[in-house]
């Protein structure tokens, strides 16, 4: 400890050298396992490059965002960061950061169940790194290889590539990765265990996971040391130790520092199984019980679905039948969605790379046909104006921003003779979502409405997150009873929806105002009038549109199908 009571930091080693220090912090931080703090200043960092047009910066805070977003479990908002991210240090030639943003890109793919596509990718991210002979890309390439085999069934594969990662994290003297990769070989070697009995000792393990804990207390890293003290306390199961499992789990609570989501609902399953191992079922159902509703809130399929599984398992012991078939149903209905969820992902994430893909092929397109240094700087520049781009797109739901709303406005601005309308959309007390529910649960709430807009509008209608809880829908070709009655439709979808898929207890609604171009002499007007409007139908008691004239009610529209 320093003399102000903060951990040291003179064991961690950043990724790479000339780190920016907003970003240098939040290393420091992910390190000691306070991630969400890391994740807010890599925001913040972010920000501040895309609005100085510092693509340098915003790369780098870019990989650092994709990677605490991996951390906890943001996957699909990870993956939008680092794809520029990876994009910008391909253009750059920049190959061990390249390499990294590869691995993480790799890694977060696994988690939305792309392990084909993960593979790809890390072994792109080993082979960067290989010819930049960057050790510190190497090894965290090697780990990734190594989990990809892991979910893709290849055992022998994945524990020959951690276990190269293991042995270069010792040579480099990295505490922090060294306790994290012995971790995942831990995993990889108990599975292995679990399916023969006999390559792989018990005890072995047990080392493996031991020393990773002692690395994490050393480094202060909380995030690994909650992960490896649950994975200890299985391991102590498979070896029917009863005591020490409950003994290493009870060093959970004494990590220092906020335990996060994601963290609890680990330790929450990693009590329930010791419970129901010990035979003590009534805990064992509570403990349990209080799991699957966690991953309820934050949509976590990963322990949810076996969760609801052990549950059902617990009831049945307890002679409760009528319960354990509520919580099979449960399992299974989750078990369906999880895939349902995975798939939507999958194509998301296509659809992402092809729009990278493409827009790679049109750089290299400029760049062969270059001839010379002029050429060249004219590709570059070409280059850096598609990476532009991606800084008017928000990451959380896929919508265009509103820097990209500004220029849209612009543009319609300087011909008078396109007729369009404005509708300012706010989610009615939102803030009481994030307070009573989490704010990861606010962040489903933000992208699924963005989803229903999508499917409330017309193909040729543009749909922009202005910010918060806040949208624009801009209506082009459309007097205002058109562009209403396309906003009483998005209220009517708002209104069906099962909102319950988020949570129980979740209803979600819309108020919009409504202006037309013709009623205003710039874009700006337009805005403002707009926004008022919005005012005016949160002070008539929300859930409405609110256009020229009095206040509208409910439409006589034909009420759209009730989605289930």
């Amino acid at each position: 400890m320093t003399e102000d009571g903060s951990r040291s930091n003179k064991t961690r080693i950043t990724p790479f050298t000339a780190m920016w220090p907003g970003l240098e912090q939040a290393w420091d931080l992910s390190c000691t396992g306070r991630v969400e703090a890391a994740l807010a200043l890599a925001q913040k960092v972010h920000e501040e490059a895309v609005a100085a047009d510092d693509q340098v910066v915003r790369a780098s805070a870019a990989s650092h965002l994709g990677w605490y977003c991996f951390m906890q479990g943001y996957y699909e908002e990870g993956l939008l960061h680092v794809l520029s991210a990876c994009d910008f240090y391909n253009a750059l030639g920049d190959r061990p950061r390249e390499s990294w943003s590869r691995g993480i890109h790799a890694w977060l793919l696994i988690e939305v169940g792309s392990p084909n596509e993960a593979l790809d990718e890390a072994m792109r991210a080993l082979e960067l790194a290989e010819i930049a002979q960057e050790e510190r890309a190497i090894c965290f390439a090697l780990n990734v290889v190594g989990v990809v085999f892991w979910m893709l069934g290849s055992l022998d594969r994945a524990q020959e590539f951690a276990g190269r990662a293991v042995v270069l994290a010792r040579s480099i003297g990295d505490p922090v990765d060294l306790a994290r990769w012995l971790i995942n070989l831990a995993d990889i070697e108990a599975l292995v265990w679990k399916q023969s009995r006999e390559t792989t000792s018990l005890d072995r393990i047990i080392g493996l996971a031991e020393e990773a804990l002692q690395l994490t207390r050393e480094t202060g890293d909380a995030w690994a040391s909650r992960l490896v003290i649950c994975s200890l306390t299985e391991y102590r199961l498979l070896a029917g130790e009863l005591v020490a499992a409950a003994d290493i789990l009870a060093e959970w609570d004494e990590v220092e520092g906020g335990s996060g989501t994601r963290s609890r609902i680990y330790y929450l399953y990693a009590r329930g199984k010791l419970e129901m191992a010990a035979r003590t079922l009534p805990d064992a159902t509570r403990t349990l019980t209080e799991c699957v509703t966690l991953t309820a809130e934050v949509s976590d399929f990963e322990i949810g679905v076996p969760a609801c599984e052990l549950l059902s398992e617990a009831w049945a012991a307890t002679g409760d039948f009528a319960e354990a078939l509520t919580w099979h149903r449960e399992f299974h209905a989750r078990y369906v969605r999880k895939h349902t969820e995975t798939a939507l992902i999958r194509s998301r994430v296509a659809a992402i790379q092809y729009e990278t893909r493409h827009l790679q092929a049109r750089v290299e397109a400029e760049r062969s046909r270059a001839d010379g240094l002029e050429e060249m700087n004219s590709a570059l520049a070409q280059e850096a104006a598609v990476l532009m781009s991606a800084s008017m797109e928000d990451v959380l739901t896929g919508l265009p921003n509103r820097r990209g709303l500004e220029r849209a406005l612009l543009a319609l601005g300087g011909h008078t003779a396109i007729a369009y309308a404005v509708g300012m959309i706010d989610l009615d007390h939102f803030k009481q979502v994030n307070d009573s529910f989490s704010h990861a649960v606010g962040d489903e709430v933000l992208r699924q409405v963005a989803s229903l807009l999508r499917v409330g509008t017309r193909g040729r209608d543009r749909l922009f997150r202005y910010g918060g809880e806040e949208f624009v829908l801009l209506v082009e070709g459309a007097d205002t009873v058109m562009a209403a009655r396309t906003c009483h439709r998005i209220c009517q979808l708002m209104r069906n929806w099962d909102w319950s898929r988020i949570h129980p207890r979740l209803q979600v609604r819309l108020s919009i105002g409504i202006a037309h171009a013709e009623e205003c002499a710039s874009p700006a007007e337009v805005m403002a009038l707009a926004d008022e409007r919005l005012y005016q139908a949160k002070n008539a008691g929300r859930d409405r549109v609110v256009m020229h004239g009095p206040v509208m009610r409910e439409p006589s529209l034909t009420q759209s199908p009730r989605f289930h």
